[in-house]
């Protein structure tokens, strides 16, 4: 009996030589995604999940990626801070071993990551937006969302020439990504002529603004600028601004408001001002599909957080598969440098650096406790 199982037997050990384990071939690409599942930023970190596991659904569905392998993502709470960060990623590449991270939606905690998964893995930051980020020249690492500095290019144009105002005051955190944004405003106005009549910076555990707020109103600038990526405290933030009689104008730095920020607000900011890479109103075959998607698995319309994580995983599904590997990253890089995704919004490259750049941007308002688009210009 055993002689007559020999060759059958030579034969899957030769297989097994050639291919590799049947089992291995079959294992699951893991990849971890890193967002404040808790904390300030917490709905930002619901945003990523959605996203990213609507992605990792059709992946799937269509026979996953690498010869039928399918992907698996792991998810760590980075508690929208930079030690959180830290210990997220490395949890994710020591003990779960993916093969790829994504999330990333705070620009401090992302910068603190990518030090983390330099040299190690493929690392594709969905959300985050500072410059910063993809300025270190990382080979591996990639950014899906626009940079600040192309947000408040755009954003920072539709203040200079229609909203046109003579005086302007700001108030933001003092943050890597605040910073960037406050920088090229006083160029922009500057350039125009707009005086800049107070510049606020406030600490990350404040939560109580009605000081800066009495000086801005003592000031009576047209606009005043907030800057503040974490949407709980901007919520607060908005809310005191309210209760002391508002300004005549608001604007809210772009690429942060969302309806994690604008519901807890209770109403306290009808009518400001921001702008986005996305609506979900957006026209195409490609976005209806996905909005219909989105809808069926959540119940409600999608917005940039959930979209960009979504992309971000179907970057990372597409550049494994053309380079026919899940860990040659020098391979998988090359790759998706060199191949255009098709997304929801058009076609996503990728420039040197790293950076993908949005067709179009959004100017928007909130009015009924609801984002709704009032322009749309090119990005700049």
């Amino acid at each position: 009996m055993v002689g007559a199982f020999a060759p059958a037997v030579m034969t899957l050990a030769l297989a097994v030589a050639a291919f590799g384990s049947p089992a291995v071939a079959a294992d699951p690409v893991k990849i971890g995604v890193a967002a404040p599942l808790s904390g300030a930023a917490a709905t930002y970190g619901r945003d990523a999940r959605d996203g990213a596991e609507l992605a990792a659904d059709e992946i799937n569905a269509k026979g996953g990626i690498l010869g039928g392998r399918k992907i698996e993502l792991v998810f760590e709470d980075d508690k929208g801070t930079p030690q959180g960060g830290v210990a997220a990623v490395q949890k994710l590449i020591s003990v779960n071993r993916v093969k790829a991270i994504t999330g990333g939606t705070n620009s401090s905690v992302v910068l603190a990551e990518s030090a983390i998964t330099r040299g190690k893995v493929l690392h594709v930051n969905a959300a985050a937006q500072a410059d910063a980020i993809t300025d270190q020249g990382n080979p591996w690492l990639f950014q899906v969302n626009n940079t600040v500095s192309a947000n408040s290019r755009s954003f920072n144009a539709y203040i200079v020439n229609t909203l046109k105002p003579k005086t302007v005051a700001y108030m933001g955190e003092n943050t890597e990504f605040n910073k960037t944004i406050l920088e090229l405003l006083k160029t922009s106005l500057k350039d125009a002529g707009i005086e800049l009549v107070n510049t606020s910076i406030y600490d990350s555990n404040t939560n109580d603004f009605t000081s800066i707020i009495t000086k801005i109103k003592s000031l009576n600038p047209d606009v005043v600028y907030v800057a503040d990526a974490y949407p709980a405290r901007a919520a607060q933030l908005w809310k005191q601004v309210h209760q002391m009689g508002g300004f005549k104008k608001a604007v809210m730095s772009p690429g942060v408001v969302t309806a994690g920020m604008i519901n807890p607000s209770e109403g306290a900011m009808e009518g400001v001002v921001t702008g986005e890479i996305y609506m979900p109103s957006l026209e195409g075959d490609a976005n209806k599909a996905f909005v219909e998607a989105f809808k069926k698995k959540t119940g409600s319309a999608p917005g940039k957080g959930q979209l960009v994580s979504y992309e971000a995983v179907k970057v990372i599904a597409a550049g494994m598969d053309k380079a026919g590997s899940d860990s040659n990253y020098d391979k998988i890089a090359e790759a998706i440098r060199s191949t255009p995704l098709a997304t929801p919004r058009g076609e996503l490259k990728f420039d040197a650096k790293g950076r993908a750049s949005a067709p179009y941007f959004f100017i928007q308002q909130v009015k009924d406790g609801q984002l709704v688009q009032i322009d749309r210009v090119k990005s700049q």
